[in-house]
């Protein structure tokens, strides 16, 4: 028998405990190395003119573009000249504490969500989740290191990855697949997931098969389901082409009531989208 609420209870009782324990224990303020596809502050080109200290680079929009704040940085992070606010929370790639992040804020409420979903997401269920998850895939290789976690307003900071993610290198070979194409206002759009699923059957060869499968096994194996599975969460790495995982708000964690329910349909959303085993 299920309980009406117990899995995001647990979820959120878990990952609270997880994120707060690892504070207490100082696991964030030790020096670990970036992933190899994060930005240092050296590559940042206004860093030369501007210096290294904590500020704000540039903003993360809807489909994932980062546009820069200083115009030496354009060349670095501008990728089209149109940008598409962002719905559900605020992205901004900045200088944190000696590192280049990304600052992610969960306290600006999703208008079109369900009154159960911004109760839970005020609770701290989505930042506490991605925290925790994040933790849980510090050493795995496949997703961004956690830096730092600010609890009162719900702000992550996370290694920015600077690269491309499927959905925009896909979208150069099938229209509809970014929401600034116009093709729909939905954030969830049954169409363009369609068009995804026909865009990577199409044209990801067997190596980009055998990443994510490989992306996909490493987090599992750590007890992570990130269930929220699109292409504008893999990302692809300029410098040295690995794929990482980079969004896991929605994430099932293991030892959370309803766990194996929820990993069961992540591996068929992977199927899906991917035709890969996670």
């Amino acid at each position: 028998m299920r309980l009406p609420g117990a899995a995001p209870a647990t979820k959120l009782a878990l990952a609270t405990a997880e994120v707060v324990r690892a504070r207490l224990q100082g696991a964030l303020r030790r020096p670990r190395p970036p992933v190899p596809d994060a930005a240092r502050p050296e590559d940042i080109p206004s860093v030369a003119i501007a210096g290294a200290h904590d500020r704000v680079l540039a903003e993360i929009d809807q489909d994932g573009f980062a546009f820069a704040v200083h115009p030496a940085d354009e060349p670095y992070f501008n990728r089209r000249a149109d940008r598409l606010r962002k719905r559900r929370y605020e992205l901004h790639v900045v200088l944190h504490r000696g590192a280049v992040c990304v600052r992610k804020s969960f306290r600006r409420q999703d208008e079109l969500a369900s009154v159960a979903t911004r109760a839970w997401g005020a609770l701290g269920l989505l930042f506490f989740t991605e925290a925790a998850a994040l933790l849980r895939l510090d050493d795995a290789g496949c997703a961004p290191r956690l830096r730092d976690v600010h609890v009162p307003s719900q702000t992550l900071y996370m290694d920015y990855i600077h690269g491309e993610t499927l959905q925009r290198r896909f979208a150069a070979h099938t229209p509809g697949l970014t929401d600034l194409d116009g093709a729909s206002d939905a954030i969830d759009d049954p169409d363009r997931e369609r068009r995804e699923h026909a865009a990577f059957a199409a044209h990801a060869d067997e190596a980009l098969r055998d990443a994510i499968a490989g992306l996909m096994r490493a987090m599992t194996d750590r007890g992570v389901a990130p269930m929220d599975i699109k292409l504008g969460n893999a990302i692809v790495g300029a410098r040295t082409g690995a794929v990482y995982w980079i969004d896991f708000e929605l994430a099932a964690l293991r030892g959370a009531a309803g766990y194996a329910r929820h990993l069961a349909e992540h591996r068929r959303r992977v199927a899906t989208w991917f035709g890969v085993p996670a």
